[in-house]
């Protein structure tokens, strides 16, 4: 792995992904307002700015087209981290922030080579509105950033996919529906099932994933729902999956394999809903994930 510890502190760009409009419990759009508005990352090391919500527009009648306006106002604002070679985290809102975030990654990169991408959640949102049972558009990011749903999500900045199958890779899975799964098999894009990583080890599948995210791409991300996480740890979320990874595994597999790797580029933690949490513990495994990634 790539380490460099004499650079002198970067300033960690916080972006604001305030919007629930994919999800179906909407409220997870209060997560980085709250997290904001009661200085709950002012705990990690390293320094940072938050920089001004992106929230949904008055009138949202049309997700897609919502979603697409909003997430074009954050991939701008990555593909400025990136070209200025300053990380970023994205706060969310849902997971379709994914799409804004990714998608200005991609961008910022694309005169220099691909982008790698490790995902980790208990779902594989890899549907697109010809398979979701549901309609919510925090169910599709994958999909989209593959290239795979409605133009307005997946042309944003560029009109190519903005990651290719074999550059990306899911951690903590438990819980889908056959069309979204089935993309993905055809694809050939690498999931690693919860009972797989129970089975194996985080580590041994993070040093898996690692390779996957740096073979044949400039650089790569980390995007986390905090969903993956099991819900006794992380109850602030809109959609529990029971039996999910314990926070101070991905914490320590972070640390390790992540954190002060030149090639990383930046983060995205996603679906934090304040109503849901219990005495603080969602909060608390933000910090100490931001900690791990950024610290």
């Amino acid at each position: 792995m790539s380490k460099n510890t004499s650079e002198p502190p970067r300033t960690l760009q916080i972006l604001s992904a305030a919007w629930g409009i994919g999800a179906q419990k909407r409220e997870c759009s209060q997560g980085p307002l709250y997290l904001a508005r009661h200085r709950h990352l002012e705990k990690i090391s390293m320094p940072h700015h938050w920089h001004k919500a992106i929230t949904e527009p008055k009138e949202c009648s049309d997700a897609a087209a919502a979603i697409s306006q909003m997430a074009l106002q954050l991939a701008r604002q990555v593909d400025h981290c990136v070209l200025n070679k300053e990380p970023f985290v994205t706060i969310g809102g849902d997971h379709s922030c994914a799409i804004g975030t990714w998608s200005g990654a991609a961008h910022a990169l694309a005169s220099k080579g691909d982008l790698g991408l490790i995902w980790f959640d208990a779902h594989l949102d890899a549907h697109t509105f010809a398979t979701t049972p549901s309609n919510t558009i925090h169910g599709m990011p994958v999909a989209c950033l593959l290239g795979h749903g409605v133009a307005p999500l997946i042309e944003i900045l560029q009109k190519r996919p903005k990651l290719k199958p074999e550059h990306l890779c899911l951690i903590g899975v438990r819980s889908y529906e056959e069309g979204e799964a089935a993309l993905l098999k055809k694809l050939g894009v690498r999931c690693f099932m919860m009972d797989e990583v129970a089975e194996r080890g985080l580590d041994a599948v993070m040093q898996e994933a690692m390779h996957i995210v740096t073979q044949g791409t400039v650089a790569y991300g980390v995007s986390i729902d905090l969903d993956a996480l099991d819900p006794e740890e992380a109850p602030g979320v809109g959609s529990r999956a029971a039996d999910g990874l314990q926070c101070e595994h991905l914490v320590k597999a972070l640390t390790q394999h992540v954190r002060g790797d030149s090639r990383f580029i930046g983060a995205e933690i996603a679906e934090f809903n304040p109503q849901l949490d219990i005495d603080g513990k969602t909060v608390r495994c933000i910090q100490v994930l931001l900690e791990a990634l950024f610290g």
